[in-house]
């Protein structure tokens, strides 16, 4: 009878495989819309067959130079298969296969995992206030759904340490400060326009505080403009 430790371990070793083998890695990346030549790393006979394979499925085939799958125009000169005008779905594994003439495979060749990608949309930042204005939270626009991209905060275009798409501070810490966020993939990078901070105007506060104080008739004179505006409004 198996043991409940041994199914533990069979499960383990289960679930990291397919968490390996889900989560994978790119050999190349490239951009959609470009080319990309994958190369053969095999000097090629002329008696030799050759095929190329994109995941499960056979994209090429051509047995001395008679075509049974695919364009002539699909390899080079030297049998490396030529990807033109990317798209997201020509991501994958593409893995030659070579036969010799008499029927026997020349052994495994390299394959190579193929990654298209999106370039970014440039981001836009935009600013919300909080906590009665004493802060300032800055969000990070990316504009694409996909989630292979990351995120650099820049203030007077020195990076900083968070990463998120959002970014709060103490209003009054950067009265003058720029921020923009810096998106980037694999293959491309895009920075937002510079923003600051309007939250938090010390001048203003100040200079209110200190004309109250120094003269308590204005505090009448501020109450009454206020008052007056606000019937002014309702009128």
């Amino acid at each position: 009878m198996t043991s409940a430790a041994a199914i533990t371990v069979f499960l383990l070793c289960c679930f990291f495989i397919g968490s390996t083998d889900s989560q994978g890695g790119c050999d190349q990346y490239a951009a959609t819309g470009t080319s990309v030549t994958v190369p053969l790393n095999y000097t090629l006979k002329e008696s030799d067959t050759l095929k190329w394979r994109h995941n499960t499925t056979f994209i090429f085939k051509r047995r001395n130079k008679n075509m049974t799958r695919g364009k002539i125009d699909d390899v080079d000169a030297t049998g490396s298969l030529k990807l033109t005008k990317l798209t997201r779905d020509k991501s994958g594994r593409y893995t030659p296969v070579v036969y010799n003439e008499g029927g026997e495979s020349v052994g495994d060749l390299h394959s190579l995992r193929l990654c298209v990608l999106d370039r970014v949309q440039k981001p836009t930042v935009t600013m919300k206030c909080t906590d009665s204005n004493t802060s300032v939270s800055f969000i990070c626009n990316v504009g694409q759904n996909e989630n292979n991209f990351k995120i650099e905060w820049l203030m007077d275009n020195k990076k900083l340490e968070e990463k998120g798409k959002m970014l709060t501070r103490a209003a009054k810490d950067v009265l003058n400060a720029s921020f923009s966020c810096n998106v980037s993939n694999p293959i491309s990078s895009e920075i937002s326009l510079p923003i600051q901070q309007n939250c938090y105007d010390p001048d203003c506060g100040l200079k209110l505080d200190i004309d109250m104080q120094s003269s308590p008739s204005l505090s009448d004179v501020v109450k009454g403009a206020v008052q007056n505006a606000h019937k002014f409004h309702l009128d």
